[in-house]
């Protein structure tokens, strides 16, 4: 039976909530840390949040509101100092981790009071083990549910707006359910003392239901500008096709009209001067011969356009493919794997100043009914890959690595995957697609 009065829930327990809030997310996103270096980092972060509720404790209460800004910050530096992220994520983290807080802490004591007689807000054993199985129940329901929302070691990305926008949500939330607590002098305060853990609770939920739903809306717009990126890269690389087909075509009529006319000189005269004259120039003619007949005219021109771009900068790209077995792929397909993992590949070795390094190898070959497309390049220094791409080194961190997400895309598209490691300085990408069975 709920009494008249109802005590303040017990700062320990305030202080516990926090915590927990913050350590379901911990325990997705990408950390700074690596295991006892994080377990004291986490035990420290326990022992900040009940150091800062204790102390908020004893203050009087014209200073609630302070009080509550500090044990916000302390979460904010607790998740900032954990996981490795920028400020505004571990900002929008915060304001998720301190609602679902505020949800526990306040759902725990009303069930307690509801269940239990107790006329303070002392911590006892039993109310310590009974708040210890709710939030039990609360966090590690929430932690599989955020795990299937968030990937996991990844970082958030969140832009201002999105931060900005939750944390007024996470305001608004925190200001409705806790209004009746300061003053009843409100329309929107309740006058009956029974009442207010419920509607205190009802509040809170209705935040992460709201917050969730901001949540989910951010994670689509992200997947919608990613996939347009994607797209557009796409499109860039059947553009790049395009005219080098065109340029392609040119060259081989400029080329078969060069040696006639090479034919005629050579049948008219013959003097050593003119013989050596016109051997230089059927050289530099045959640098821009299609060397490429892999049996598949998109694969062909795609790798003659890049197979330029090595040769003028003094890349060494060995190539061995059987074009025929992608005869079944869309054209644009085509040029999303090809083309992105050969710039990706020559991106790579440029960084070299040493052109002897400057090594890049791609097969394409069929092998167990699957179709396996393998590109190389050799790499000097370290590689650190984040979510299975390779970490940008760039100072825009929040789009990249978008020509090999393309690639993953296309390699899903058809039934397949794409995987990346690195192994004694060489930088390996694979895609691999199911044969075709009518191939």
């Amino acid at each position: 039976m709920i009494p008249d009065a109802l005590p303040d829930i017990p700062r320990l327990y305030t202080a516990m909530a926090e915590w927990a809030s913050c350590l379901i997310y911990m325990l997705i996103l990408k950390k700074r840390f690596q295991e006892v270096t994080l377990t004291l980092g986490i035990i420290c972060g326990m022992a900040l949040q009940g150091a800062i509720q204790i102390a908020a404790g004893c203050l009087p209460l014209v200073l609630w509101i302070p009080g509550m800004i500090l044990a916000v910050a302390g979460m904010y530096v607790f998740i900032f100092t954990i996981c490795d992220c920028n400020a505004r994520d571990a900002g929008y983290v915060c304001t998720n981790a301190f609602i679902l807080a505020e949800f526990a802490a306040s759902l725990s004591w009303h069930l307690y009071c509801y269940f239990f007689d107790i006329r303070s807000n002392a911590v006892t054993a039993r109310g310590s083990l009974f708040t210890l199985i709710i939030y039990a129940s609360v966090f590690v329901s929430m932690y599989f549910f955020e795990r299937r929302h968030i990937e996991r070691d990844s970082r958030l990305n969140v832009i201002r707006k999105e931060l900005w926008s939750a944390a007024i949500i996470a305001l608004a939330i925190f200001m409705m359910s806790n209004i009746s607590f300061v003053t009843a002098n409100t329309p929107f305060s309740s006058r009956l003392v029974k009442e207010l853990f419920y509607i205190r609770t009802l509040v809170d939920f209705c935040g992460l239901v709201v917050l969730y739903t901001h949540q989910e809306q951010r994670r689509e717009m992200q997947l919608q500008s990613e996939l347009k990126i994607m797209q557009g890269i796409l499109q860039r690389q059947f553009e790049q096709y395009q005219y080098s087909k065109e340029s392609m075509d040119i060259i081989n009529w400029k080329y078969h009209d060069l040696k006639q006319q090479i034919a005629v000189i050579r049948a008219e005269s013959d003097p050593e001067k003119r013989t050596a004259y016109l051997d230089e120039i059927e050289d530099a003619i045959k640098l821009h011969e299609i060397q490429n007949k892999t049996g598949n005219a998109v694969v062909d021109t795609v790798l003659t356009a890049k197979s330029m771009i090595c040769k003028k900068n003094a890349i060494s790209l060995a190539c061995v493919a059987d074009g025929a077995l992608l005869n079944f792929m869309d054209v644009m397909d085509i040029c999303s794997i090809f083309g992105n993992a050969l710039d990706n590949a020559i991106e790579g070795v440029l960084k070299m100043e040493d052109y002897e390094k400057r090594l890049i190898r791609m097969a394409l070959y069929s092998q167990h009914n699957f179709i396996l497309i393998r590109c190389e390049n050799y790499f000097e220094n370290e590689i650190t890959l984040e979510n299975d791409l390779p970490a940008t080194t760039k100072s825009e961190k929040d789009f990249h690595g978008f020509g090999l997400k393309s690639i993953r895309y296309t390699a899903e598209k058809y039934g397949g995957s794409m995987t990346i490691n690195t192994e004694d300085h060489w930088f390996i990408l694979r895609v691999l697609l199911p044969l075709p069975l009518e191939a």
